[in-house]
């Protein structure tokens, strides 16, 4: 039986990784991807067994360990937190597939890694034993690291019972092009490149129905595997934008102790406006970090006691973690906007987390308009707007 480590163990080794990560930042911009160092460090600490099933050599700890694991490596580089996020809760995506599937994916390797696109941008057509996908699929987080990817697309109904559904396919590289088109202003080292199929096939066993319609896990399946999929997702994600949002805070307190106004050499440690931003940008952190674990855990509690969360309840969680994650972007900007003109300049690390943070927040996980008109609806007596949940 494997050794598991204990949740300090694994966030204090992400925090030991901190330096390393934070020195490799602007090469991880530059080249567009997360070294294969970085990925085999993330490998040797256990983080990508953390959602993993103990049958194939995961640990199946509760993902608010992930989620606080990624919050430390977001916080020293944005590019490595998100990309840890994604390979790492496909680890616990497997689980939804049938056993036979499962060990297509692991059986020869426990360590291979998936990456995901689910916008259902291709097509996808029915034959015999399963189905054909054919077209494009953008902002693949992380799949030059990967062996699989999982890509979204209309299911046909099966049967004159069934509707269409959103699933997830999962398809092996060795069927697939990586298009290389990732140029963007940030989160640029995440790699998330387009991917192209023509005409591959999925065999039935390789899909399933993903976020709000995604299957039941089997009865005796570990309490993690019974949390709601769409909240597992949006929780990682969201910690990759609240540790960036440290990162930011972390580095301006370090740059402006020290620093002196360009024009009267004011000390900027003496600055009451500047310690109202940091008192105001922590706050914001913590609130969302203990937001999160308090969301988090009431989850994984319902789960272990075999209850089904309520649906209000669930789009609550939905809401609370996507504007945990604009109030972050928010108050990082206005911290930012008292960073000092030296930010602009290219290579700047407070303004690459700056940039890394804005774009996380733009992921469609993160639409928290739509959250809030749904929430706040059902309040009213509307039914839920949202197939998320």
């Amino acid at each position: 039986m494997n050794d598991i480590p204990t949740p300090v163990s694994l966030i204090n080794a992400a925090r030991a990784m901190k330096p390393q990560l934070r020195e490799r930042a602007a090469q991880v911009e530059e080249a567009r991807i997360v070294g294969r160092e970085t990925i085999a460090e993330f490998r040797e600490a256990g983080f990508f067994k953390i959602l993993q099933p103990k049958s194939y050599g995961g640990y199946e700890l509760p993902p608010e360990v992930l989620s606080d694991v990624i919050f430390e490596v977001a916080s020293a580089c944005g590019s490595s937190g998100w990309t840890l996020a994604v390979l790492a809760l496909h680890q616990w995506e497997v689980q939804l597939l049938p056993e036979d599937a499962i060990a297509d994916i692991w059986g020869d390797d426990p360590n291979v890694l998936l990456s995901s696109a689910y916008a259902p941008s291709g097509n996808v057509k029915p034959v015999d034993g399963g189905y054909e996908l054919s077209g494009e699929w953008p902002y693949s987080s992380g799949c030059d690291h990967a062996d699989w990817a999982i890509v979204g697309g209309v299911r046909p109904p099966r049967s004159d019972d069934e509707v269409p559904a959103l699933c997830g396919f999962f398809v092996p590289r060795s069927e697939y092009e990586i298009i290389d088109d990732w140029n963007v202003m940030g989160l640029a080292g995440t790699g998330s490149k387009r991917i192209k199929m023509d005409g591959v096939f999925v065999p039935e066993r390789h899909q399933h129905a993903i976020f709000g319609s995604a299957p039941p896990p089997p009865e005796d399946a570990n309490t993690i595997y019974k949390i709601p999929f769409a909240l597992v997702f949006v929780e990682m994600l969201s910690a990759a934008v609240h540790g960036m949002a440290m990162g930011m805070l972390d580095q301006f307190i370090e740059r402006n102790k020290a620093r002196l106004g360009a024009l009267d050499q004011s000390k900027y440690s003496e600055n009451s406006d500047i310690h109202r931003y940091i008192a105001e940008t922590e706050f914001v952190i913590r609130s969302s970090r203990m937001l999160s674990h308090e969301n988090q855990r009431t989850a994984f509690n319902l789960a272990e006691a075999g209850q089904e969360q309520a649906l209000i309840d669930k789009v609550r969680h939905l809401w609370e973690a996507a504007k945990s994650v604009h109030n972050c972007s928010e108050t990082c900007s206005k911290l930012y906007s008292v960073s000092g003109a030296h930010t602009l300049f290219e290579g700047d690390s407070l303004q690459r987390l700056f940039r890394d943070l804005q774009s996380g927040t733009m992921h469609m996980a993160f639409n928290y308009n739509a959250y809030a008109r749904n929430y706040g609806g059902m309040h009213m007596g509307h039914p839920n707007s949202g197939s998320f949940v």
